[in-house]
């Protein structure tokens, strides 16, 4: 029992004594909650000797009845020992040494000095590598660097940058803040203005604007006007196929839009400057669609809203490399919830194996892995992924088309 634990006491020169209990520490004894509470705010420091002071001071006065009989218990099961001054007339404390300090942290699950560095190195470690892989996150990693207290936050922000580049993403940055943390708002305005000042987010298609659909060819909308006296809508009409190609605002495409003219088919194109090429010499009939990358959600629920109001069956030209192959999957996934065709196009290895490739990165080969599973694989696309799976070979598609 605790209350038969013999304390020693020594003399530390005038006036002053130290006082430890002969028994080892072992662990922390019975504490209520408020007991522990109070103990964990004494051991945020990592000081091994604290002033009684500080320790009532950190307390707060709530806490002014509870720290003496703690300190007792502690000193009885030799997790501190008590330095003490003679004065008025009686011993009182003056600071306390913890014998096992870390030991003392770890039973209270708090961080010890050594954990915390082992953790910033680690944290370091994580930061240059990631540097070294991705050159054009050099001065966002200088950044965390020189603060480190919010370079572990910051991190995950760069890590997610890297798999939303990898990814070929675009979108608004509600879109990146929902990749990255799961809410749209998630990312706090220091943070944005943080990614501002160390990287080109417009590089890495992060708007702060509203995303565009991109249209050119044979379709024809129109917007509707409410202007008559008795009620009767007014409709302004804009053919596409006379401007070469357009790009209207994803939120647009609602109750105040409708299709004048209809295309018969679809045709998505990922690479902007061959959407742009592509554009001066289409046909008749088809309705050329810039696919950028992976789509946004207001890009997504655009297209779905035309193909409801203008049905078509689509073909999908991406790069030819496994992101790619995703992408391509993604826009696919439209037509086929409206019990539409599509099919790849121009995007098998003839079209482009013998013009300039490119090496597969690790990336590439985590989604081949994640592609050797998916079950609903166009045959275009399943010869294509085997053929860069077993080549180590993809492409751009601005090359050839």
């Amino acid at each position: 029992m605790q209350s038969n634990v013999t304390l020693s006491t020594t003399p530390l020169g005038k006036d002053k004594r130290l006082r430890k209990s002969a028994k080892s520490f072992i662990g922390i004894p019975d504490l209520t909650d408020s007991e522990r509470n109070l103990l964990k705010r004494w051991l945020q420091s990592d000081a091994q000797e604290r002033q009684w002071q500080k320790l009532l001071d950190a307390g707060n006065t709530a806490n002014l009845d509870r720290a003496q009989p703690l300190l007792d218990k502690l000193l009885l099961a030799g997790a501190a020992q008590v330095k003490e001054e003679f004065r008025h007339g009686q011993w009182r404390s003056w600071r306390v040494v913890w014998r096992e300090l870390d030991a003392l942290k770890q039973a209270l699950q708090l961080s010890t000095r050594a954990e915390r560095q082992a953790s910033k190195d680690d944290l370091v470690v994580q930061l240059q590598a990631l540097a070294d892989e991705h050159p054009w996150l050099s001065v966002a990693v200088a950044s965390c660097l020189k603060h480190m207290p919010s370079a572990s936050v910051r991190l995950d922000l760069l890590q997610a940058l890297v798999l939303w580049k990898q990814s070929q993403r675009q979108g608004m940055r509600q879109d990146f803040a929902l990749a990255a943390r799961g809410h749209t708002k998630a990312i706090s305005a220091a943070e944005w203005d943080w990614l501002d000042s160390t990287l080109s987010l417009d590089v890495l298609s992060i708007t702060r604007f509203e995303a565009l659909l991109w249209l050119a060819g044979d379709i024809a909308l129109a917007r509707r006007f409410n202007i008559s006296a008795d009620g009767q809508d007014s409709n302004s009409v804009v053919d596409i196929k006379g401007y070469g190609f357009i790009g209207l605002p994803c939120g647009e495409f609602g109750h105040q839009l409708k299709v004048h003219r209809a295309p018969h088919s679809y045709w998505l194109i990922e690479n902007r400057a061959s959407f742009e090429r592509n554009a001066r010499q289409l046909g008749s009939n088809t309705c050329l669609v810039w696919l950028p990358g992976r789509p946004s959600s207001a890009w997504l629920q655009a297209m779905k809203w035309l193909l409801t109001h203008a049905p078509a069956n689509a073909d999908i030209s991406c790069d030819p490399d496994p992101a790619g192959i995703q992408i391509a999957l993604t826009a696919g996934q439209l037509w086929q919830e409206q019990g539409l065709n599509w099919l790849p196009k121009r995007m098998s290895p003839s079209h482009w194996k013998h013009g300039k490739t490119l090496p597969l990165t690790p990336y590439d080969h985590r989604v081949l892995t994640e592609l050797q599973t998916h079950v609903s694989l166009p045959q275009g696309l399943i010869e294509l992924r085997d053929y860069i799976l077993d080549s180590g070979k993809k492409a751009e598609q601005e090359g050839w088309l």
